[in-house]
């Protein structure tokens, strides 16, 4: 269906909610920004379906020469961490997402990038029952009322939808879909919230995730291209060229500290690959095979129950030169799920490290031994295992790879011995049998 729009009246106090006046709307010093002063419009929609045509999002979700600034840079928490991330032991699988970032004591305000259609189910607040979480909780920030730790997801064509996590959302914007029958209408630029995490986190600093689905992408990470996973894209890839341009110029001096300072293994913003996993090899994405779907909610980020291993090769070398330095011989990283407790069997006793160095030492990329030592290890050998691997593979279909790991305490234990019981199997795919959602 076509969809149509009419104007919605809108009060005076509403309108200075939505859009403020003078530099509410605006980004000074972003000009990708909606220029100061300009009103957004905010329509309810009266079918479900944009018609209008989509030319890419021509505003960007933050003002990034404010997130780049001194004053907003975080200690350790980069401002802008991109698509193309496995270092989140959290989101082993990549979380295929920016997380947007600031330690600035000024308001730093979200908008929607794109002219976008905002469904009636499209602002969702989903309480965290295992970890626990402050969603949806009611407070006033910056003079207005906000919901705290939403998820809102917009659409700008029949097959982009973009989303924000954790955002402090304008309340009026709730209580404006909740009177419009199908939703609403918002031109690029709109204000919607703010790039705030809530006090009840006791974080030091403040971040929200801003990714894109788009229908028409598959990254071939399963054998279904409309899964969700097989849709997430770049970001970066969606702007329009003078959007790229202003995001790439605020962007540069906090790459060129990174390079200065060689140790972060992911930086490049505009990496758009979608896939790692190599068939017959270590390299990429695997799920642990005793959990049946990988992405069940209630063991997400359990204990190894997602790992993954990037070759070094695939790594940013300028921005991480240094720790290639001082660790000769890294062949790449091994990241381990571990946001929650095992489930099922553990691949070693106590903790899972998150973060790893991954050094061949015997063998090749399919069979072999290596040693795993913690990221942040003080190098005396008190933090390190070796592992046995192999990958068993049938056919050129990657989903037929099984890979097998044991863990030993010793290069000379894991030589001289076969898999035994307690060696874990994984998987390519994040579902067992094919009806997990």
């Amino acid at each position: 269906m076509k969809l149509k729009s009419m104007p919605l009246l809108l009060l005076p106090a509403l309108m200075m909610v939505l859009v403020g006046c003078g530099g509410d709307m605006g980004y000074p010093n972003d000009k990708s920004a909606v220029a100061t002063g300009i009103y957004a419009n905010v329509e309810q929609a009266i079918v479900d379906e944009p018609d209008w045509e989509y030319i890419g999002f021509t505003r960007t979700p933050v003002d990034f020469q404010q997130l780049m600034a001194e004053k907003s840079l975080c200690p350790s928490y980069p401002p802008l961490q991109p698509f193309f991330n496995y270092f989140i032991p959290s989101h082993t699988e990549g979380p295929k997402k920016w997380y947007l970032a600031t330690c600035s004591e000024t308001p730093v305000k979200v908008f929607v990038p794109a002219k976008a259609l905002l469904k009636k189910d499209g602002i969702r607040v989903t309480t965290d029952e295992v970890a626990g979480g402050n969603e949806g909780a009611t407070a006033v920030y910056d003079g207005h009322n906000v919901l705290s730790d939403v998820l809102v997801y917009f659409y700008p064509s029949v097959d982009v939808s973009l989303f924000f996590q954790h955002l402090t959302l304008l309340e009026q914007i709730q209580s404006l879909l909740d009177d419009s029958p199908l939703g609403l209408v918002l031109e690029a630029g709109t204000h919607i919230g703010y790039l705030k995490t809530p006090d009840a986190y006791g974080t030091d600093y403040h971040v929200i995730d801003f990714g894109v689905s788009d229908r028409q992408v598959d990254g071939g990470l399963t054998e279904y291209d409309d899964y969700w996973w097989d849709m997430l894209a770049n970001p970066f890839d969606y702007f329009t060229e003078e959007s790229k341009r202003s995001i790439l110029d605020a962007y540069q001096p906090v790459y060129d500290r990174m390079v200065a300072e060689g140790n972060h293994p992911f930086t490049d913003i505009e990496d758009s690959r979608l896939n790692l996993n190599e068939n017959g090899k270590i390299w990429g994405t695997w799920f642990k095979d005793d959990l049946p779907n990988g992405f069940e909610w209630a063991t997400w980020a359990s204990a190894w129950s997602v790992i993954h291993l990037t070759k070094t090769d695939d790594l940013q070398r300028e921005t991480f030169w240094q720790y290639l330095e001082q660790h000769p011989g890294l062949s790449g990283l091994f990241i381990e799920a571990n946001r929650l407790e095992p489930v099922g069997q553990p691949l070693y006793e106590d903790k899972p490290y998150g973060r790893s160095g991954y050094y061949l030492l015997s063998g090749d990329e399919s069979s072999g031994i290596a040693k795993m030592e913690y990221y942040f290890s003080r190098g005396d050998g008190s933090q390190t295992q070796y592992v046995r691997f192999h990958v068993t593979y049938k056919s050129q279909n990657i989903f037929d790879d099984i890979l097998t790991l044991e863990v030993f305490d010793s290069y000379e234990t894991a030589k001289s011995n076969e898999f035994s019981d307690k060696a874990i199997r994984f998987r390519r795919s994040p579902c067992k049998t094919n009806n997990c959602g």
